[in-house]
């Protein structure tokens, strides 16, 4: 995982694995199995510290439980992260890529998408994605 991210704000694909199947309560969406494989989870960081405070933040696993990925988290090891600095935020435009990829599933419902319109931001695949498609979608991607 990239240890110099910027501050500036961004949108962002973090790739877990998972290695075991065990349940978890995320907040209000309710109890679910998590089950083994790799999770996809986009965001995005417009606030103070942009990128580099948020995904510090989602890499701990002992915090106050804010958003959805943190009652996840520590059911999940970090393997990749892609970001972009566009000023535009792309995490809509990011999950409607992983949402129409032929791979990929939701695991839960509106996890991580409570405040918008999006089916889910979180993806789950069997075998790890490959996600070079956001660069052939010009997508302005960094990956440390």
């Amino acid at each position: 995982m990239p240890l110099n991210l910027p501050s500036q704000p961004g949108t962002y694909c973090l790739v877990f694995h998972c290695s075991t199947s065990s349940p978890v309560t995320i907040g209000k969406l309710g109890t679910y199995q998590i089950k083994p494989g790799y999770y996809c989870y986009i965001g995005s960081a417009f606030g103070q510290g942009g990128l580099k405070s948020r995904i510090t933040r989602h890499l701990k696993i002992n915090k106050r439980h804010h958003w959805h990925l943190d009652y996840l988290r520590a059911s999940l090891t970090p393997l990749e992260l892609l970001y972009s600095t566009d000023t535009m935020k792309r995490e809509h435009q990011w999950a409607e890529l992983l949402l129409k990829d032929e791979h990929s599933n939701i695991p839960i419902k509106k996890f991580g998408s409570s405040d918008c319109d999006c089916p889910a931001h979180l993806f789950y695949y069997e075998v790890k994605p490959r996600l070079e498609f956001f660069i052939a979608k010009s997508l302005i991607i960094t990956d440390d």
